[in-house]
């Protein structure tokens, strides 16, 4: 596995975070003739350069492709836009790898369909973008391309599984990426990172050519591709692009409902989580959204039984990826007495998840059933209280970037977890949602950005993107000093 211990501490990026400009405001320099694409372009792959060392978000730099396409770009919504594109998205040219060295490298003949959709629109790919092995952690680190830092804070996770492109995003060497959420994995990279994340609704943007392929499985109702990106007008642009049925134009909020979820299960490491809540609800209030405080229903047993249907399903898939290009089965037993002897094949993220999987798996297809018929009794539920005219504002995550490690810690363990309730609740109730950094609330101490999480019925995902302009408004512009803190590891 690659040494961690000798990556150097991330250096403060060279702007003020309010000084970086968001993609629409690259865009429009484009277009009125400010700026070239070759220029764009070539000072996002500078920036990879500069950074990337200390981050390690990037897993390749497509400098050579990248500059050929800025020359004469593609004309679209997104003509010469520099993104990054998450590893496990088929890439013309390119094998899909997941972060393994077990498993073998998957050959692809085209690009991803979502992929497609952005490179018709104009965008550059210049990157592709960090995982953790599988992609089934919310931290990024694998054995074949190591761990990404954040870039606020060196010693702190940038989250997963999108984390790389969360990092890229966040630190300017890429205008916007292209992740995928099962559970969390788009919304908690962009919480984590202070930017915005947006998880569609499953069937919303097309998922062909994307790794892993869930298709027949109920856990495919889970997963979605969406956009990352540093602003919620960059974000109702790309998905624009990427949707199968774009969202409309903007339309004012006052007088839509607010949905406030009473009895919700929620824990709090960090007192700006709450306090940037409140701030949030304030702010929808003063922008005439109406107060409707709901009882979902049983999120606690809803979460137990995700937890344990999603073992049923991905156990088997994980088991088999992880065959090696020998035909060697993985083993457990065998993994576990090589990391005592200071080995191992896989990451530790992955390892915990093949510990735990198997005690809380259902045994019985009938109990599967059982459980697929109550998170669909659920999601008919939840839709209608949400109806057309309401979303929902919840806290992304209740914990700001926690320190190498400690997420996984935090979130692979049995039980009712109720500091990731809300992340997860969007994607087995397929619910489309966003994070939006709420940056004027940001923590004393890390001076890290809570995310604020709104969510929405699909189909009211115009809506969802007008209530997050207005919460970015009030609660996510940066202050001119916030930049990115050089910290070395170990400092609180």
């Amino acid at each position: 596995m690659p040494d961690r211990s000798a990556t150097p501490a991330v250096k403060s990026l060279s702007e003020p975070f309010r000084a970086l400009p968001d993609a629409t405001s690259i865009l429009e320099s484009m277009i009125t003739g400010r700026r070239s694409a070759l220029d764009v372009v070539g000072e996002h792959l500078h920036r990879i350069k500069q950074l990337d060392p200390h981050l390690n978000a990037a897993t390749s730099v497509l400098e050579e492709q990248a500059l050929a396409a800025a020359a004469a770009p593609h004309p679209g919504p997104l003509a010469g836009l520099p993104i990054s594109v998450k590893e496990t998205f088929a890439l013309s040219g390119h094998t899909i790898t997941a972060g393994s060295l077990r498993m073998p490298p998957v050959a692809v003949q085209r690009d991803a369909a979502a992929v497609a959709r952005l490179k018709a629109a104009g965008a550059i790919v210049v990157a592709r973008a960090n995982v953790p092995e599988f992609v089934m952690a919310g931290e990024t680190d694998n054995p074949r391309y190591g761990r990404t830092n954040n870039p606020w804070a060196a010693e702190r996770t940038c989250g997963g599984s999108s984390g790389g492109d969360g990092a890229l995003v966040a630190s300017a060497c890429v205008a916007a990426g292209l992740g995928s959420d099962i559970l969390g994995s788009i919304r908690i990279p962009a919480s984590f990172c202070g930017v915005v994340g947006f998880k569609p609704a499953s069937a919303a943007v097309n998922k062909r050519d994307s790794w892993p392929s869930l298709d027949g499985l109920f856990t495919d109702s889970w997963l979605a591709a969406g956009p990352i990106a540093r602003s919620v007008r960059d974000i109702r642009l790309l998905y624009g692009v990427l949707a199968e049925s774009p969202p409309p134009a903007p339309a004012p909020i006052a007088g839509q409902r607010l949905i406030l979820p009473a009895d919700f299960p929620l824990a709090y490491r960090d007192a700006a989580i709450p306090a940037a809540l409140n701030a949030g609800q304030q702010a929808l209030f003063a922008a005439g959204m109406q107060p409707e405080r709901a009882v979902l229903g049983d999120v606690r047993r809803w979460y137990k039984t995700m937890v344990r249907y999603l073992a049923w399903e991905l156990m088997p898939l994980l088991q088999a990826g992880l065959t090696n290009a020998g035909g060697e089965a993985f083993s457990l037993w065998r993994e576990g007495l090589s990391r005592l002897r200071g080995g191992g094949d896989i990451y530790e993220g992955l390892y915990r998840l093949l510990l735990v999987g198997p005690m809380v798996r259902y045994r019985r297809a009938s109990s599967a059933h059982q459980a697929v018929a109550l998170l669909e009794t659920a999601r008919i539920s939840v839709r209608k209280c949400l109806g057309q005219d309401g979303v929902m504002l919840l806290p992304t995550l209740g914990l700001l970037a926690p320190r190498h490690g400690e997420m996984n810690r935090l979130s692979l363990r049995p039980g009712v977890n109720r500091l990731m309730t809300p992340v997860t609740l969007c994607n087995y109730l397929d619910l489309p949602a966003i994070t939006v950094p709420a940056w004027r609330c940001r923590d004393a101490q890390s001076g890290l950005a809570p995310g604020l999480m709104l969510v929405s019925a699909p189909g009211a995902e115009g809506l969802l993107l007008d209530a997050a302009l207005a919460l970015e408004a009030a609660v996510g512009a940066p202050q001119a000093h916030d930049e990115p803190r050089a910290e070395s590891p170990g400092r609180n």
